[in-house]
């Protein structure tokens, strides 16, 4: 785990820097559990000053910000993001690195389900490799009667297929007299199949 330790207006102190790097030595187990081993952290210091509303009196103590980005390397990728503001800056600190743990326990958890659902599409396609072909059911097959009542042109069977709603329309052309199936296109065009079938 690399860290990189940035600070805005304030300096980060040997004290500061132990103390993050003792949090996120612990973190680092829940992050092998996410099979995490390739991990950057940045974690910035800022200061800024308390709004007038949030405190009585005249006083708007320092306020200091922790964020932290920890960039995920591996196969899962990803930034885990977070950050805390207190007037005591160990106690930005400690929240930060909980929220973090929490975030990171939540990725580890979506993994393993991910993994567990993975396994089990694998095992569900290994055994249905399994089962010979002949004894697979095949799906039933429902047969349909198709009516052509009457030829017409293509113009009268592109208004019956608008009208009806239906995908594709078979119908004997009034000009030729073979049968040609005009049916819907991605987009709301349409397309036409000459079959060259003579209608007798």
């Amino acid at each position: 785990m690399n860290v990189e330790f940035i600070g805005k207006g304030i300096e980060w102190t040997d004290a500061m820097k132990s103390f993050v790097e003792g949090k996120l030595e612990r973190l680092s187990r829940f992050l092998k559990e996410a099979e995490e081993d390739q991990v950057e952290v940045v974690v910035t210091l800022s200061t800024t000053r308390a709004k007038q509303k949030d405190f009585a009196g005249d006083s708007r103590p320092t306020l200091y910000r922790i964020d932290i980005d920890m960039y995920l390397k591996t196969w899962g990728g990803g930034t885990v993001h977070a950050w805390e503001e207190d007037v005591d800056i160990f106690s930005a600190l400690d929240k930060v690195m909980d929220e973090v743990e929490r975030q990171i326990i939540k990725l580890k958890q979506r993994r393993h389900e991910i993994r567990r659902r993975g396994a089990k599409i694998k095992e569900e396609v290994l055994s249905a490799e399994l089962i010979p072909s002949e004894e697979r059911e095949l799906p039933p097959v429902i047969e349909e009667e198709l009516i052509i009542e009457k030829p017409m042109s293509l113009e009268d069977a592109l208004f019956e297929l608008r009208e009806s709603g239906v995908y594709f329309l078979p119908f004997v052309d009034t000009e030729t007299g073979t049968l040609r199936i005009l049916y819907r296109k991605r987009g709301g065009n349409f397309g036409v199949i000459n079959t060259r079938c003579k209608i007798m």
